[in-house]
Formats: structure tokens, sequence, C-alpha cells
């Protein structure tokens, strides 16, 4: 619902053409891979950010086209048209030619998102000083948010009746995405310090549904008592719901589970029980890649900073789905009163005495609901799971 109001506002900023937002300030260009509803919410969170900047802001929008962000890309950076800043994901691996595009016409340029593959750089997607112009990059934070649920999910089924220890399998994605390695990592980070979880196996799939439906039927089979099953992503969750329901298992009851993704279907799932938490909102990235950009135009980048951002995701659980879903709801019902968020004091240009970036959706929600007059000290957006 709400994400749908949103797409329909963005669609005159998004359709084929690209459109600008009228400004005087830095002229930045936005590439995103298609319209689809993640993308507009990354536009959306970024033409606030940068209508906040009194900056100019054009989006490219590639209908899902590689070869078309391509030639959006190198038209822009070198034709008539000026930029002061490029920003841009790694649509299917096209990052690397970009941030070339980038070091020969001297435009400063922040990737988000999504990093380069490891071997690309060899280290993991981090700027090595040899592009002076690649000036930050933000990546979801993958590690922290899973080893936050996958505590969080140990811990509830600790509550449970049963004396026996608590038993964990695991469905992720492709072996060799970097988000689903990520992820791993964050499983196996607190199954090192909880010896006490009997921990079966990771399963991988190719992140459908249908594949982690067919993993889950088998995994049942092997291991008849399993307290926990953590997903990768929300496709894979819909799987594990769909395999449940025809083996006749209760989500939340029988076996607990978690998702990655902040939407309305999701946030249902956690509300009604079937999950038992989840995890996004990098979406807002968007806002994030504009400030970061904004203040280094401005001369405000203090060279002793890490150039990768580690972008903190909404962890969502039965104790603040409520005020997510209200808040949200609003965003639904008035997607311009994102302007209650003044996105200028998350910038350290515009505010010198700014020592340390705070990129996270969960700190604009806690604003914007301010804003609305809800009690912020219910703590509702907390963000460990441990409570």
């Amino acid at each position: 619902m709400m994400y749908r109001a949103i797409c329909l506002v963005l669609l005159s900023v998004l359709v084929h053409a690209p459109v600008a937002l009228a400004s005087t300030g830095n002229r930045l260009a936005l590439f995103i891979p298609d319209d689809t509803p993640f993308w507009n919410r990354v536009v959306f969170f970024a033409r606030a950010a940068t209508e906040d900047m009194g900056d100019e802001l054009t989006v490219f929008d590639a209908d899902a086209d590689r070869l078309r962000m391509q030639r959006q890309f190198e038209s822009a950076l070198r034709g008539d048209r000026a930029f002061d800043a490029a920003i841009f994901p790694n649509f299917l691996q096209t990052a690397s030619r970009f941030l070339e595009i980038c070091a020969q016409e001297a435009v400063p340029c922040v990737l988000f998102n999504s990093g380069l593959q490891e071997p690309e750089n060899g280290v993991g997607g981090q700027t090595d000083g040899s592009n002076p112009h690649w000036i930050a990059h933000l990546v979801p934070d993958d590690v922290g948010s899973s080893a936050d649920m996958t505590e969080y999910l140990i811990r509830r089924a600790e509550q449970g009746a049963s004396s026996e220890p608590v038993t964990m399998a695991a469905i992720n994605g492709y072996r060799s995405d970097t988000p689903a390695i990520k992820r791993e990592r964050g499983v196996r980070q607190v199954l090192e310090r909880r010896p006490d979880v009997t921990f079966t196996q990771m399963f991988y799939t190719d992140w459908s549904a249908g594949e982690a439906k067919t993993r889950l039927s088998g995994l049942l089979q092997r291991y008849p008592r399993v307290d926990v099953v953590w997903s990768a992503n929300y496709r894979i969750t819909e799987g594990i719901l769909s395999a449940m329901e025809e083996e006749g298992l209760t989500p939340g009851q029988d076996l607990l589970i978690n998702s990655y993704d902040i939407n309305p279907a999701t946030l249902e799932q956690v509300a009604d029980g079937r999950v038992t938490i989840t995890a996004g909102g990098h979406y807002v990235e968007g806002a994030w890649s504009v400030i970061l950009a904004h203040d280094y135009l401005g001369g405000a980048w203090p060279a002793t900073d890490r150039p990768v951002f580690d972008t903190p995701l909404l962890l969502v659980n039965r104790n603040n789905v409520g005020v997510v879903r209200k808040a949200l709801g609003r965003l639904e019902d008035n997607p311009d009163s994102l302007s209650r968020v003044d996105f200028t004091r998350y910038s350290r240009l515009e505010n010198p005495n700014r020592k340390h970036y705070e990129f996270s959706l969960r700190d604009v929600l806690k604003r914007y609901q301010s804003n609305w007059a809800m009690a912020p000290r219910q703590g509702l957006f907390e963000r460990s799971t441990t409570q």
C-alpha cells in the first residue's frame, strides 16, 4: 500500500526520460536499474534529501537494460550536460566501468546498494585510493543485521516450552553472492559464541521461493526437530511459509523464521506472528548518497574518514511493528509528509560540529514519528534485538 502510493508519486520523475529537480545547487546524477518499488523508494528518499540540500537531481532509469544504463552513463558524464557528481549501484556488474569513466572525466561518484565482486579489487569492494574520484561506497550492513536477527530468533526459541537445546537450520541464496556471504557470516558469528545451539545445515538456493520451499521440505525430513530456520531474503521466507502450510505447521509456533525486507506484506507477517523478525530499509541509501556527494562537493570531507559505510538496517519485530506500520502508513497517505524530516541534519557540511554520520532508516522514522506528536519515549525503534 505505502509503496504503491509512493510509486504513483514518482512516476512523473521516473518514466523513461530523466527529469531534473529545479535548484541552483550541485548537479547530481542518479542512475537506477528500473522503476520497481525498491528503486522508486531509493529515488523517493534521494529526492527528499536533494530538496533539503538545495541541490539538483537528475534521475536516469535504465528500464532493466544494462546496455541502456551504460549509454546513459557515458552520455551524461561525457555529453554537453555537466554533472558535479554521479550516484549509482553495481547493476549487473556495471560499476567497474562507471568508476573508470568517473576517473577519466574527474567526476566524483558514490557507489551504493551493492559492492564490487571481491576479486575485482581484492578488498571486498573498498576503495584503495587509486581512484580519488570514488568518494564513498555505501553497502547494507548484512553481517550485523543477520547476526542480530539470528540472536533474536534463538532467544525467542529459548523462551519456548521445550527444555532441549535450540536446533537451527538456515536457507541461503547463491553461495557465491556477496549478500549471501555476508549474511551467512552474521549467522556464523552468533553460532561461534552460542555452542549450546545445535546447528544442522546451511542450505543454498537461487534466492527463489520455489527452491526454498523444496529445501525446507527436504530439511524437515532430514531434521524432524528444528526450532529455527534462518532465511536470507523475503522470497526464501515466502517459500518457507508455503512449505510449512503444506506440512501443517504453524509459523511462529512450530518454527521461528525471519525475513529480509520492510514492505506491507512482510510487516503483516510480523504483526500476525508468522515471521518473528525482519530487517530492511536500505533504500534510504538514496538519501545518504546525496548527502555524501553534497558534503564532498562542499569541502566537508575529512581525509581520515573510511570510504565505506555499512548502512544499518531497520530491525522490526513484535515490539515495534505497530509503530513502524503506522509511520509508513502515514507516508503512504501523504508521501510529501517526508518533508517533516530535515535531511540537512545528517550533513556534516550543514552541521560543522557533527563528527560522525548517522545513516539509518531507524533515525529517520524516529524524527518523522516525533513530528506527528507520537511518543518517542516508547523506544520502539531500538537498534538491538536482544531485549
